[in-house]
C-alpha cells in the first residue's frame, strides 16, 4: 500500500517538471493582438501606398516620359519579314529621313531637328505570349536532340517568327519640345509613313516619272513613234499585272475606270493613233535625216534578229523543261480490288505554263517588230522626203498623242493609287494606337510603374505586422503565465508546504504508522 502511493506522488511530480518549462499561445491571444494593431497597421499602408503612387505620377506628369504609339502591318508576307514586293522588311523604315522630313513640315517645325528625332525615336516588335511559347517550346526540343534529329526537326518546327505589330517609342528630351509638340510629331510621322507606304509598294511612281519625262522632239518622228509605242507597251504591262491581282473586279471611285478599261485605252492610242501616224509616215516618208533615220532602221532590225534567237533559246529551254516535267502522283489504297491513282496540283508546273507563254508572246513580238522596221527601211529606201506641210500635220499628230500619253499615265496613277489604298493595302498599315498628351496616359503610366515597388513595401509591412502580433501574443501569455505561477508559490508560502515536502510528510506518516501496527501485532 505504502509502496503505491510513493510511485503515485513521484508520477505527479515527474509530470510537473514536464510541463514547468512550455510556453503555450493560444489563437485567442493572436486574435486580440491582430484586432490591437490592425488600425495601425492599416493605415500605414495605405500612407506608403499612396506616397509611393504619388512620386511615381509627379515625376511621370512633370518628366519628359517617352511617347508612344502602336502599329501593325497585315499585307501579305509579313509574318515571313517581306515587304509586299516580296523584299525584306525593315520596321526601321518608318524613321527614313524622307518620312521625318515631311512630318517636321507639317509640324513647322526646324529641319535641323530630324538627325535628333531619328536617334531618339525607337521601333520595338511585339511578340504576343502564345509566339513566346511556342518558340520557347520549340528551342527546349532542339537542345535535347541529337544531332542526327536535328534536320529533322528544324524541318517540321517552324522556329522563325516576325512581328505585325511594332511601338513607336519617342524620347523626345533631347528634341528639346514639349510633350504635346512631341505627340503632335510623333503622329505626323505615323501618317508621312502611310503617304511613304503606299509610295514604295503601290502605284510605281518611277514608271510614270519615267514617261513623262521623254522628250519626243528629240527624236525623229519615226523614233518618236516607237518611244510612245514602247511607253504605253510597259504602261499596259503594268496594268495587267494589277488586273490578274484583282479579284474584285476594282473600278475606281477617282477615275471610274476599271483595269480593263484602262488596257482598252492604251490600246486604242497604239493602235489609232501610232500606227496611223506609222502608216502616214511610211507612206510619205517623212523624217528630219534620211540617212540617220536609215542607219536607226538597220541598227533596230540587227539588235531585233538577236534577240529573236535569244527568244528562241528560251522558249526552246521552257519547253523542254516542260516536256519532262511530271506531276507528282498519289495512290489511294483501298479494300477494292483496284487502287486509285491522280495526280496533285504543282505550283512549279503552273509556273512553267506561265513562262511558256511568256516566251511565246516575247518571240512573236519580236518577229512582227523586225518585219515592221524591214517594211519601213524599204519604203525609206525607195520613196523621197516628204514636204514642209506633210511634216507640220505629223508634229501636231505626235504633240496630239504625246498629250495623250501624259493624261493616260495620270489615270492609271490614280486608278492604282485608289486600288492599292482601298483594296490591294487597305489594311496592310494600320495606326492601332497614336500618341496622345492625355494627362490620363502618364497617371496610368504613373500609377503601372509604383505597383512593383509598392507592393514589395506593403508586402514588407504585413510581414512586419504579423511578427508584432506574434511577439506580443507571446508576450502576453508569458506574463500570464509567470503571474499565474507567481500566485501559486504565495500560496504554499502561507498555508501549504511545496509538494516535496508534503509528499516526503506523507510518506513518513505512512511508514510511521505501519510500524505502529507491527508493533501492535507482535504484542
Amino acid at each position: 500500500m505504502a509502496d503505491q502511493n510513493t510511485k503515485n506522488v513521484n508520477l505527479i511530480v515527474k509530470n510537473e517538471e514536464q510541463h514547468s518549462e512550455m510556453v503555450v499561445v493560444s489563437i485567442a491571444a493572436i486574435f486580440r493582438k491582430l484586432k490591437k494593431y490592425f488600425l495601425v497597421w492599416f493605415l500605414t499602408s495605405v500612407i506608403v501606398g499612396g506616397l509611393i503612387g504619388g512620386v511615381s505620377v509627379f515625376f511621370s506628369t512633370t518628366s519628359s516620359t517617352p511617347v508612344r504609339a502602336l502599329v501593325s502591318f497585315t499585307h501579305s508576307g509579313i509574318e515571313k519579314g517581306r515587304n509586299p514586293d516580296g523584299s525584306v522588311f525593315d520596321a526601321n523604315s518608318m524613321k527614313n529621313p524622307l518620312v521625318l522630313d515631311r512630318a517636321l513640315k507639317t509640324c513647322d517645325m526646324d529641319p535641323e531637328l530630324l538627325e535628333t528625332v531619328r536617334r531618339d525615336i525607337e521601333i520595338e516588335g511585339v511578340v504576343p505570349e502564345d509566339v513566346y511559347d511556342r518558340l520557347t517550346t520549340y528551342r527546349n526540343i532542339l537542345d535535347t536532340m541529337s544531332t542526327g534529329q536535328l534536320a529533322a526537326a528544324n524541318a517540321m518546327l517552324d522556329l522563325s517568327w516576325h512581328p505585325t505589330q511594332y511601338k513607336v517609342i519617342f524620347n523626345y528630351k533631347d528634341a528639346k519640345i514639349s510633350r504635346s509638340e512631341a505627340v503632335q510629331l510623333v503622329n505626323a510621322i505615323l501618317d508621312s509613313y502611310r503617304s511613304f507606304y503606299f509610295e514604295q509598294y503601290g502605284y510605281n511612281e518611277a514608271l510614270g516619272n519615267v514617261l513623262n519625262s521623254m522628250d519626243y522632239s528629240e527624236y525623229d518622228y519615226a523614233e518618236a513613234v516607237d518611244m510612245f509605242r514602247t511607253s504605253l507597251n510597259s504602261l499596259s504591262r503594268y496594268v495587267s499585272s494589277l488586273s490578274n491581282d484583282d479579284t474584285t473586279r476594282f473600278r475606281s471611285t477617282k477615275t471610274g475606270l476599271t483595269f480593263a478599261d484602262l488596257k482598252s485605252n492604251i490600246n486604242a492610242i497604239k493602235d489609232l493613233d501610232l500606227d496611223l501616224i506609222s502608216s502616214y509616215l511610211n507612206l510619205n516618208n517623212i523624217t528630219k535625216d534620211k540617212d540617220r533615220l536609215q542607219a536607226y532602221y538597220e541598227f533596230r532590225i540587227e539588235n531585233l534578229e538577236r534577240q529573236q534567237k535569244t527568244d528562241e533559246e528560251t522558249l526552246a529551254a521552257v519547253n523542254a523543261a516542260f516536256d519532262s516535267y511530271e506531276k507528282d502522283q498519289v495512290i489511294i489504297f483501298s479494300d477494292s480490288i483496284a487502287n486509285t491513282e491522280s495526280t496533285i496540283a504543282s505550283d512549279e508546273y503552273d509556273k512553267l505554263i506561265n513562262r511558256r507563254i511568256s516566251a511565246q508572246n516575247a518571240l512573236s513580238e519580236t518577229k512582227q517588230q523586225i518585219d515592221y522596221y524591214k517594211e519601213r527601211l524599204t519604203t525609206l529606201r525607195k520613196a523621197t522626203v516628204g514636204s514642209t506641210d506633210k511634216v507640220k500635220k505629223i508634229e501636231a499628230d505626235l504633240a496630239r498623242v504625246d498629250e495623250k500619253v501624259r493624261e493616260l499615265v495620270q489615270t492609271v496613277n490614280d486608278t492604282a493609287d485608289d486600288y492599292y489604298q482601298n483594296v490591294s493595302l487597305a489594311n496592310g498599315y494600320k495606326v492601332l494606337v497614336p500618341a496622345t498628351a492625355d494627362i490620363s496616359t502618364s497617371i496610368r503610366s504613373g500609377i503601372s510603374k509604383a505597383i512593383i515597388p509598392a507592393f514589395g513595401l506593403e508586402a514588407l509591412l504585413f510581414v512586419a505586422y504579423m511578427i508584432v502580433v506574434l511577439f506580443e501574443a507571446l508576450k502576453e501569455e508569458t506574463a500570464r503565465r509567470n503571474a499565474a505561477l507567481g500566485i501559486a508559490a504565495g500560496k504554499d508560502e502561507s498555508g501549504a508546504a511545496p509538494a516535496e515536502e508534503t509528499a516526503e510528510a506523507e510518506t513518513e506518516t505512512a511508514q510511521t504508522e505501519s510500524s505502529s501496527d507491527g508493533k501492535k501485532k507482535k504484542k
